[in-house]
């Protein structure tokens, strides 16, 4: 995605084009894998030195809130971000790679199977869901030792 687009995405939000927003996506979209956080703020407080643990959440969630980052749910609770080059408008999960952290988009979803399991043996209906496969990526499957 390039760099106007998002520029502009958080224009037509209401949201100003800041250093600090501007450092914060740059550093998502130049990588593939999610971060937390806490290693947002480590790599870039360099940069910005007045730059809070606490402002880097708000803008993570913002970004997320408008459509610009995707929140990645792990084991240990915490909150991850990832940059998600699939438009939103295109229903699709992810696959994280639990070994580097790498996150490829997955366009394909057997909801409607799930749900006339849940009507036929649950008697209920499913109106939502959320899927996040994890695993290990073909690079680090192949650097696996056996």
């Amino acid at each position: 995605m390039e760099r106007d687009f998002y520029l502009n995405h958080l224009r037509k939000h209401r949201l100003k084009v800041t250093p600090r927003r501007e450092a914060i996506l740059h550093l998502l979209v130049s990588e593939r894998r999610y971060f937390s956080p806490r290693e947002v703020w480590s790599l870039l407080r360099k940069e910005f030195s007045q730059l809070g643990l606490p402002t880097t959440y708000r803008i993570l969630e913002e970004l997320r809130t408008i459509g610009l980052l995707t929140r990645i749910e792990r084991q240990d609770r915490q909150l991850y971000y990832f940059f998600c080059e699939v438009p939103l408008t295109r229903h699709h999960h992810h696959f994280v790679c639990t070994s580097c952290k790498r996150v490829e988009a997955v366009e394909f979803c057997d909801f409607a199977r799930m749900n006339r399991y849940v009507e036929n043996n649950l008697n209920g209906r499913a109106e939502s869901h959320f899927l996040q496969i994890e695993g290990l990526c073909r690079e680090c499957k192949e650097g696996e030792r056996y």
